[in-house]
């Protein structure tokens, strides 16, 4: 008898130990319930275990064993411990709980108020890891409507940096296009005069003709550059480093000319990354951009003006450096300039999201880095952006 009885305590003790571990085992709801249904129905011979969300659920949330029909006959008070219900055959043991209740099945088992009162023991415990997991859930679901809330801002502020930036590509349309449509003037009055003086030749119509055709295709390439600018990059692309370089000084170079601003493209290895061609020029557009208004703004007559462009490999990554003369950023400054709506140009209209956003792109869309530093006579920005294993240096 002491030994039937020794047994029965191991058993248990056993069982005690599998059910708390269960319960305090992860914080993931389904998860934690299915081990409770599973480990207390093993252990005690239950043929089936079902746990509901709520008081008025006709189909379980969670289910294990046969399928067996179960409607809640009886008002549940969360006061009580369990409950022990009798249908035909079955003897049904109720769990109620803060959310819901548990349901186990059992064929006349002989000991069914033993296991009614130990899995009692158990309320409180699953009570408050229910409690935990549906904090969890709530967390989870909080921080993924925060993150949702920050990518729509970000596309907000994206839309906002790329309406700052299009004065900035009036006044390089502006650039690019004042000398075609002058030597298309040009080209036009001499074969007017030509005709007026009737001196217009057929060799000289062609070449004129052939001139304006020229003009009139750089123009439309211009357009061309900046429309496909404007468009929104939706998938990636590989393109040579080479071309980036190339793209961005034919939109840029004009402008800077016209403030007296010598633009140099070093020589740079041809390198194939898989990018958003269009969100790297707009960070280059962005750099640039701050780069030429410090050196319009420079005083001194005698240093010439000069934005230096370059890229190379190092390791795994692309790195574009942009630097300038400009006389570098202030130290007590240059914590702050990747910060959203921080501008020096405040009497300039300034927005501050041109930094900021650049970093933004650059960390979130190309998967790289962006950073700044004072060199000798100006201010050194640098975009890392990963090649990839399929991108090849060629």
């Amino acid at each position: 008898m002491k030994y039937n009885e020794d047994i029965m305590l191991l058993n248990q003790l056993t069982l005690s130990y599998e059910c708390l571990s269960a319960i305090g085992n992860t914080l993931e709801l389904n998860s934690m319930i299915l081990e409770v249904l599973t480990s207390f129905s093993r252990k005690t011979g239950a043929i089936t275990a079902k746990y509901y969300k709520n008081k008025i659920q006709e189909e379980p949330f969670l289910h294990i064993g046969k399928k067996l029909d179960f409607t809640l006959g009886v008002k549940i008070d969360e006061e009580k411990k369990f409950l022990i219900v009798k249908e035909n055959d079955l003897e049904i043991i109720i769990l109620p709980l803060k959310y819901g209740y548990m349901v186990f099945f059992y064929k006349s088992h002989p000991n069914i108020n033993k296991l009614a009162s130990m899995l009692g023991n158990f309320q409180s415990k699953i009570n408050l890891s229910i409690s935990a997991c549906l904090g969890v859930e709530e967390l989870e679901e909080r921080v993924e409507s925060s993150i949702k809330q920050i990518r729509e801002k970000e596309k907000m502020i994206l839309a906002q940096s790329k309406q700052a930036i299009m004065g900035e590509m009036v006044e390089m349309i502006a650039h690019q296009w004042r000398q075609p449509l002058t030597a298309i003037g040009m080209t036009s009055g001499n074969i007017t005069m030509d005709l007026a003086l009737d001196e217009l030749n057929t060799e000289t119509l062609q070449d004129d003709l052939n001139n304006i055709n020229t003009q009139v295709n750089y123009l439309s390439a211009t357009i061309d550059d900046f429309r496909n600018f404007l468009q929104e990059s939706k998938e990636k692309e590989i393109i040579s480093s080479k071309k980036i370089i190339t793209s961005i000084k034919g939109l840029v170079f004009k402008q800077l000319q016209n403030q007296q601003i010598d633009l140099k493209t070093e020589e740079c290895k041809d390198i194939q990354v898989n990018i958003y061609k269009n969100e790297l020029i707009q960070v280059l557009l962005n750099i640039l951009s701050n780069s030429k208004d410090v050196l319009t703004n420079l005083k001194s007559s005698q240093v010439i003006k000069t934005i230096k462009l370059s890229c190379d490999r190092v390791d795994d990554f692309l790195n574009i450096c942009i630097v300038d003369n400009g006389g570098g950023i202030p130290d007590e400054i240059m914590p702050r300039i990747f910060e959203p709506y921080y501008s020096t140009k405040k009497e300039k209209n300034g927005t501050g999201l041109g930094l900021y956003m650049s970093k933004i792109i650059v960390q979130n869309h190309l998967k790289g880095k962006l950073f700044a530093k004072n060199t000798v006579d100006g201010v050194a920005f640098t975009i890392q952006i990963p090649i990839g294993e399929n991108n090849d240096e060629s």
